[in-house]
């Protein structure tokens, strides 16, 4: 975490470098942000044909434990530095017992 003094602003914190670690992790290095953290999208009801993540992987594999990972890290920046994304990960982490393929892509949203 990075904290920097804002003249008589105060101070300003970030976490851009876990951040950028993150992205690297989940070779996001080129996405382009959203505007919004959770779009229309998001659907609380999710049927059976729905593809569920696979439990094992290679390295570009999206799996279940890279998602329970990357959903860990979210909830890290959310409580810190960003709790304008914090509904989107808390609706990202009620799918982490049992993501599908669609859950990865809306928590990866760019």
């Amino acid at each position: 975490m990075r904290i920097t003094y804002e003249d008589a602003d105060g101070y300003n914190l970030d976490q851009e470098v876990l951040i950028q670690e993150m992205l690297k992790d989940h070779s996001m290095e080129h996405a382009h942000g959203v505007r919004t953290p959770i779009g229309p999208e998001w659907n609380e009801l999710r049927g059976a044909e729905c593809e569920k993540l696979p439990v094992t992987g290679g390295a570009e594999v999206a799996t279940v434990k890279r998602f329970q990972s990357s959903v860990g890290s979210l909830m890290w920046v959310s409580r810190c530095t960003r709790p304008d994304i914090a509904f989107a990960v808390h609706k990202a982490s009620r799918r982490t017992h049992d993501p599908t393929v669609d859950d990865w892509k809306l928590a990866k949203r760019y």
